[in-house]
């Protein structure tokens, strides 16, 4: 059981790539009904999940270094987290450094 072993931040493993899941985000998958099993098969929700929270790690250790590079908040429409950066900025680097598909919230 991973309670009270690892602090909420604490990368729980790092990939080759320099990305991470915590240890917090993986309690928070493996609370979920049905979870162990879909991490334990290779569940694309599990991956979903993963990658997810991988992009979420570089936007916040960007944002301890640099409190204004992003701005993170609770999007009440797609009931999530959200964020918002500048194109061409330390986050946008960042992401595309990790060659992160996905470049959303990023504004001109």
């Amino acid at each position: 059981m991973m309670h009270n072993k690892y602090g909420f931040r604490e990368p729980l493993n790092e990939e080759p790539d320099g990305t991470y899941i915590t240890a917090g985000q993986m309690q928070f998958f493996l609370n979920r009904r049905g979870a162990d099993k879909k991490f334990l098969l290779g569940h694309p929700e599990f991956f979903e999940y993963f990658y997810k929270c991988a992009i979420y790690n570089i936007i916040w250790d960007k944002l301890e270094n640099d409190p204004d590079c992003a701005i993170l908040f609770w999007d009440e429409e797609e009931e999530t987290i959200g964020v918002k950066f500048p194109a061409g900025g330390t986050v946008m680097k960042a992401l595309k450094e990790k060659k992160v598909d996905c470049f959303f919230g990023a504004e001109d």
